[in-house]
C-alpha cells in the first residue's frame, strides 16, 4: 500500500551547470505521515506526460503542460523559469484534485513523485545519485538553520530573553531530530548505490569516497550542533571556571555566621565566646528594625526565616519555569495550526483560480451562444 498523498506543491526552481547547464524544479509531497521532496527536470515532466498519454489516449491529465519555448532559452531567464514553474504547479495540482483517479493509481505516478510503498524498499532504489546529491544539499541548509538559530538563542541569552531562548532552541531540536532520520537514510542510500541491488556497484570507487567523507562531516556537524543545542542555560551564562554553590555549602556557612565561637578567632579553649548584645547610645538607633516575623525570633529562627523564604523563592521560580514550558507548548500547537490553516488557504486560492478560469469559458461560451 502506497503512501496517501494530500498535497503536492512546485515552489522552487534551481539552475545546476552539471552535467549541462539546465534547470530542475524542486516538487514537495506531503503526505498522511510525512512529507518528502524531489527535483525534476522539465524534460522529466515531459517524459511523464507522455506515459500517462500513453495509458489513457482518450483520457489526458486535466491541466496540460507549460509550452516550451523553442526560439529563446528559458534558463538564465528568472520570469521564464518563474511561468514555468507556476504552470508545473498547476499541472501536478491538477492531477492531485481531480475526481477521476485513473491517474493517481498508475505505477508512473508513483515512480515519477518518488512515493515509497508499503513494503521495505532496497535501499538502492531510494536514490539515485543525483537524487542523493540533492537530499544532502538539503540537510547541510538545513543544518544552517539549526546553526542560525542557536545564534539567535546566545543573542536572546544575553538580552534576558527567556522565552525566545527556550523558542529557538526547541525548534533547533527539532530540525535536529528530522536530520538524524534523513541522514540514516542517507547513509543507507549510499550504501544501496555502493553495491546496487544486484552487487554491482553504481558508482565509482573514488567518488564513492567522497561522498563517504562528505555524510562524515555532516554526521560530525549534526553531533556538534546536538551538543550546543543541549546547552543549558546556565552553562552559557556562567563562565567555565565558575560552579554554582552547593545547598550544603549554603547551609554551612549560614550556620558558620551564627556560631560564636566562629566569629572569635582568639578563642582557643573551646568555651562559647561571650557575645554581649547590649548597645549604648547612637549605636542603638543605627541597629536595623525589626519586623513582626523576626521580633521575638533569635539567630537560629531568623536563620531558619532566612532559609524558608529562601526556599519560597526557589517554588516560584520552579512555578514560573512551569507557566513557562506550558505557554511555550501553547506557541507550538499555535503554530502548527497556523501552517494547517495556511495550507488549506494556498489549497482553497488554487481551488478560487480554477474556479476562476472555468468562469470565464463559460463566460466566453455564453458571449457566443448570445
Amino acid at each position: 500500500m502506497s503512501e496517501n498523498i494530500q498535497a503536492i506543491y512546485v515552489r522552487n526552481s534551481e539552475n545546476r551547470e552539471k552535467p549541462k547547464p539546465h534547470t530542475v524544479y524542486r516538487i514537495e509531497i506531503h503526505a498522511a505521515v510525512r512529507s518528502w521532496s524531489i527535483w525534476k527536470r522539465f524534460s522529466e515532466f515531459e517524459k511523464f506526460h507522455s506515459q500517462l498519454i500513453a495509458q489513457f489516449p482518450k483520457h489526458p491529465p486535466p491541466n496540460s503542460l507549460p509550452p516550451k519555448h523553442w526560439f529563446t532559452s528559458t534558463y538564465g531567464n528568472p520570469d521564464k523559469i518563474e511561468e514555468r514553474r507556476r504552470g508545473l504547479d498547476a499541472y501536478l495540482r491538477g492531477i492531485m484534485s481531480s475526481r477521476d483517479d485513473r491517474w493517481r493509481q498508475t505505477d508512473v505516478w508513483r515512480e515519477f513523485l518518488s512515493i515509497p510503498t508499503g513494503r521495505p524498499l532496497d535501499a538502492s532504489s531510494m536514490y539515485t545519485s543525483e537524487s542523493w546529491l540533492d537530499e544532502f544539499r538539503e540537510m547541510q541548509t538545513s543544518a544552517r538553520e539549526v546553526r542560525s538559530l542557536i545564534n539567535k538563542r546566545e543573542t536572546h541569552i544575553a538580552r534576558n530573553e527567556i522565552s525566545a531562548s527556550h523558542n529557538c532552541t526547541m525548534q533547533a531540536k527539532k530540525l535536529l531530530t528530522v536530520l538524524s532520520s534523513r541522514l540514516s537514510d542517507l547513509d543507507s542510500g549510499l550504501t544501496g548505490l555502493a553495491h546496487g541491488s544486484s552487487g554491482e556497484s553504481l558508482m565509482t570507487e573514488g567518488e564513492l569516497r567522497r561522498r563517504q567523507d562528505l555524510l562524515s562531516g555532516l554526521k560530525d556537524e549534526r553531533d556538534t550542533l546536538a551538543r550546543l543545542a543541549s546547552a543549558a542555560r546556565s552553562d552559557v551564562m556562567m563562565p567555565s571556571d565558575a560552579k554554582p554553590a552547593k545547598a550544603g555549602d549554603r547551609r554551612a556557612l549560614l550556620k558558620s555566621t551564627a556560631d560564636p565561637q566562629a566569629r572569635d578567632p582568639g578563642n582557643t579553649n573551646g568555651q562559647p565566646a561571650i557575645v554581649s548584645n547590649r548597645v549604648f547610645g547612637n549605636a542603638r538607633r543605627q541597629q536595623g528594625r525589626e519586623t513582626e516575623q523576626t521580633r521575638g525570633v533569635d539567630n537560629e529562627g531568623l536563620l531558619k526565616l532566612q532559609q524558608q523564604m529562601m526556599d519560597d523563592q526557589d517554588s516560584q521560580v520552579e512555578q514560573f519555569s512551569s507557566i513557562l514550558n506550558r505557554q511555550r507548548q501553547v506557541g507550538y500547537a499555535i503554530g502548527q495550526e497556523l501552517e494547517n490553516q495556511n495550507q488549506l488557504l494556498e489549497e482553497l486560492d488554487s481551488d478560487l483560480d480554477r474556479t476562476q478560469v472555468k468562469l470565464k469559458f463559460a463566460n466566453k461560451k455564453l458571449n457566443k451562444i448570445k
